[in-house]
């Protein structure tokens, strides 16, 4: 279960982001949403977060204020977000955990397992599709959440860009020379052909040699596919 911490105070999600997926449980049984959350006098009380213990992932909005049953939201109290954050998921180490809040901006991905700070409308935009690939593949794949479905995109035209920057002073009518591409060459390949090992790869690229000019195009054709479609539609 992934589980949403957001106090969702004036229905904000509603009325500002147009999210209704959450409130009509679109996402049943695989997504939880919590609004509220009493505080515990006691600093070190966390039992009554153990419910969390065995979440898949949290989502955690840092500005949540802690709840009480006669006063209400208590303004400025966060103690149970401190609790979730540095005790509960451990900044990522124990479950899986996304800090979001209006005041952040870029994407700030710690690891594959912590986003460290994400704008709270760039959270909710790529949300939906983070929680349908959890749906339908049972993997957190929190670079979603970051960059969206077509989160992939982002790595290959790095990986492609350093694979193009290493052959940049040869000329287009030369032969490709495998021994002066990258190391990351490999990453590149495999994720954009996941349906064939780096070695046999390579072993036809010896077969079958192709120009600079022939090469720069087919990566350049790649990282195009996955900015637009999220994956590589081209065979070498």
């Amino acid at each position: 279960m992934i589980y949403l911490i957001d106090d969702n105070q004036n229905s904000q999600r509603q009325n500002q982001y147009n999210i209704n997926f959450i409130e009509d449980g679109t996402f049943n049984g695989y997504l939880t949403s919590v609004e509220r959350i009493e505080k515990r006098e006691k600093a070190n009380d966390i039992l009554h977060l153990k419910f969390l213990q065995n979440a898949k992932c949290i989502l955690l909005h840092i500005t949540t204020e802690d709840w009480d049953v006669e006063k209400g939201f208590l303004s400025g109290s966060t103690s149970n977000v401190r609790k979730i954050k540095e005790e509960i998921a451990d900044f990522g180490d124990k479950i899986p955990l996304v800090l979001f809040s209006n005041n952040m901006g870029e994407p700030e991905v710690e690891n594959p397992h912590f986003i460290r700070g994400i704008k709270k409308n760039l959270f909710y935009e790529h949300l939906k599709v983070f929680v349908e690939y959890y749906k339908n593949t049972g993997e957190i794949e929190l670079q979603i959440l970051a960059w969206g479905k077509n989160f992939q995109a982002k790595e290959v035209r790095n990986i492609g860009n350093i694979v193009l920057e290493a052959i940049i002073s040869q000329k287009n009518t030369d032969k490709l020379d495998l021994k002066n591409l990258p190391k990351q060459f490999q990453e590149f390949i495999k994720l954009s052909f996941s349906n064939i090992s780096y070695e046999v790869f390579l072993d036809d690229l010896e077969k079958n040699p192709v120009t600079i000019s022939e090469f720069r195009e087919k990566i350049q054709s790649i990282i195009e596919s996955y900015l637009q479609y999220g994956e590589n539609i081209y065979t070498w």
